[in-house]
């Protein structure tokens, strides 16, 4: 049985290992084939070209893109694409320059609850935060401050390191939820665009984690109805932590809308082991077609 994980992070964006490190973890866990699926970045994808470990791993091109959908934020990952496509540092350029305004958005928000600090000095300190992480790796992967991707889970990890907050999920709670820091959504393109531009990559166009978004059963059929009207391919049906229900909801939805299937553990960090690489039920329901079956 080939072990097949399509949806993990590094360094890159918001994981807790380096690219190296990372397909070192998938090849103990004994995963075939890989996908590194960066939010809004294929940094890493550009460092293993170079510093890719000697293994029988099958690594996959990958990105996660951030977008929205009426009124919610949708995540379109892209998968199996040339890293050498004249457009990918355009789609990541803009995903980037979204991302950076955001994440000043976001500064400013805590600012305001934080008076001891400005929006600068907390921004500054997550960014510092952030390349000292990349410096306690142990294959040399850094970003240049500029190329960094932060997100909120950087946001948390400053608020705990200042005694702020317990843990990731008091940060979340008390502090990064929507009602606290306000419209993210607004710095995202829609969702049409996301998958527009995995489709001028080349690239095969998922639906992340559908089961995450907390929608009526309505509103996620018009979800995935939408998704395949703008060229979506394919939806991710099963992850780490899926339970049974799920996952049988998704291939019921893969079968009525046809679309291919994907999976993949949303990997961030090994502290997390229920979260793992290569996590996954050993294979996908029936009557569905895996999105690696259309890939040479």
């Amino acid at each position: 049985m080939i072990s097949i994980d399509l949806h993990s992070h590094t360094t890159a964006s918001d994981g807790t290992l380096d690219p190296v490190e990372l397909c070192l973890r998938a090849q103990e866990r004994n995963v075939d084939i890989l996908a590194i699926t960066d939010h809004d970045t294929v940094a890493a994808h550009h460092f293993l070209r170079e510093q890719m470990p000697d293994s029988k791993l099958r690594l996959i091109t990958g990105i996660e893109l951030s977008t929205t959908w009426s009124g919610a934020e949708i995540h379109i990952v892209g998968l199996n694409f040339p890293l050498d496509h004249k457009d990918l540092a355009m789609v990541v350029n803009a995903q980037g320059d979204a991302r950076r305004k955001r994440s000043h958005h976001i500064a400013e928000r805590l600012a305001k609850r934080l008076p001891e600090w400005n929006a600068e000095q907390i921004f500054q300190q997550v960014l510092e935060g952030v390349i000292n992480q990349q410096k306690s790796t142990s294959y040399g992967f850094t970003l240049k401050p500029e190329d960094i991707q932060i997100g909120r889970p950087h946001f948390a990890r400053w608020l705990i390191s200042q005694g702020l907050c317990k843990d990731m999920d008091a940060a979340f709670r008390k502090y990064l939820d929507n009602s606290k820091i306000g419209n993210l959504k607004a710095f995202w393109p829609k969702m049409s665009q996301g998958v527009a531009w995995i489709r001028a990559l080349g690239g095969t166009a998922v639906l992340a984690h559908p089961g995450k978004y907390r929608m009526t059963t309505t509103k996620l059929r018009a979800l995935i109805k939408d998704f395949k009207l703008a060229g979506g391919h394919a939806i991710e049906v099963q992850g780490s932590n899926h339970p049974h229900s799920q996952v049988e909801q998704m291939a019921r939805y893969c079968r009525e809308f046809n679309l291919m299937a994907s999976q993949g553990s949303d990997f961030h960090n090994p502290d997390y082991p229920w979260v793992d690489v290569g996590r996954l039920p050993p294979s996908l329901p029936e009557n569905i077609t895996p999105v690696w079956e259309a890939w040479n």
